[in-house]
């Protein structure tokens, strides 16, 4: 008999297969590969941000996020802003059909999660949104309380 997923697995495996739906989802319907997905959202999310920024929130090093945001400003779909105080620094912004890209993988994203729920029954629907939104804010409570500083040349782990 299989032992039941404790309840931090359960959570790694509902994440896992969540992210592995969106990603097929996006590459093979929205033409979008995972990165530039990745970019975008997170460029929709925070507006206008650095580089460094942007390789900070997505957690990609900077030399690959900015081949990826690269590609994405050859496509018009990003824009670099120069710095109005350095000019060594521009910053990163979403262009019109940029954010028109972000609304259409947010219309597929949200489609595919309401698909998911269709198959929930009906009458679990508003527990599940409010387990999702507990849920939400221990996450974003637990990321607020665990960052990651840097200390003599390497970054500190306090996960545990």
């Amino acid at each position: 008999m299989e032992q039941p997923f404790s309840t931090g697995a359960l959570l790694r495996e509902v994440a896992r297969l969540h992210v592995q739906l969106q990603r097929n989802c996006v590459t093979f319907c929205g033409g979008t590969t995972v990165t530039q997905c990745t970019v975008l959202t997170e460029l929709g999310r925070s507006g206008e941000v650095t580089l460094a920024e942007l390789s900070h929130r997505i957690g990609f090093d900077k030399s690959w996020t900015s081949r990826a945001v690269e590609q994405l400003v050859q496509e018009g779909l990003v824009v670099k802003i120069p710095s109005q105080t350095d000019r060594r620094t521009v910053r990163l912004s979403l262009s019109a059909p940029g954010q028109d890209r972000v609304q259409d993988l947010h219309q597929m994203l949200n489609g595919l999660a309401d698909q998911a729920l269709e198959r929930i029954p009906a009458q679990e629907h508003a527990a599940v949104r409010t387990a999702l939104e507990w849920l939400q804010k221990a996450l974003l409570d637990l990321a607020e309380d665990k960052q990651f500083p840097v200390t003599d040349g390497g970054t500190s782990c306090t996960c545990v």
